[in-house]
């Protein structure tokens, strides 16, 4: 008995830890799905999705408010939003919002990847193929849901909702969730899955992606 139980806990202790993996997958899974429930609920009230970085504005995108931002109403955030709206044309890390972006949402966090930055977002937006992508114009090939000004509707996804992503996870754990550049990738270098562009996950098989018809 004395050399069965280490034996026995030495077997269970990887079946328990792929248990919580697996379920933290599906809380990741149940997290993309409110924002696509967001984005959509966004797009039925402004006519299109939310746009890659805070328009209006002068602010070099890098500077710009994220898209998080315009959904933070449609997430259970509305005070947040609210509190955030007068100063939405200021930088996102200035003294004007610091305050109010470093508030952590855990609707933007995946549960399998830790990580020191409470403010932090595990889930990005896909701007489309090549470095560029952000800055295409609206019906160009290469171009993705989102760009730094790209204002997309449903009409305008021409390879069908069904078959385009529009967020997807990603393996990067130091990503504010308000900052507008950062928050945006594209396919820029294979493999385009837990490569050189952060796109993945630490789980194994691939990582989720959310599709834009939600």
């Amino acid at each position: 008995s004395g050399v069965a139980v280490p034996v026995a806990v030495a077997l269970l202790l990887p079946a328990v830890q792929q248990a919580r993996t697996s379920a933290r997958r599906t809380v990741s899974k149940n997290h993309m799905k409110q924002l696509g429930l967001a984005m959509h609920n966004y797009h039925d009230v402004y006519r299109h999705f939310p746009i890659g970085t805070q328009p209006g504005t002068e602010l070099q995108p890098e500077q710009r408010l994220s898209f998080f931002y315009s959904i933070l109403p449609f997430v259970e955030q509305a005070p947040l939003f609210n509190q955030m709206r007068a100063s939405e044309k200021t930088r996102w890390d200035g003294n004007q919002l610091s305050r109010l972006t470093a508030v952590a949402i855990e609707t933007f966090r995946n549960p399998n990847l830790p990580t020191e930055l409470p403010h932090a977002t595990h889930y990005v937006g896909v701007a489309g193929v090549g470095e560029d992508a952000p800055k295409l114009p609206i019906r160009h090939e290469r171009a993705g849901v989102f760009g730094y000004d790209r204002k997309t509707r449903f009409r305008d996804i021409t390879d069908g909702t069904s078959n385009t992503i529009m967020i997807t996870e990603t393996n990067d754990v130091d990503i504010p969730w308000a900052a507008g550049v950062r928050t945006l990738k594209s396919l820029t270098q294979e493999p385009y899955v837990n490569g050189p562009d952060g796109i993945g996950s630490p789980t194994p098989g691939g990582c989720n992606v959310l599709m834009a018809d939600g």
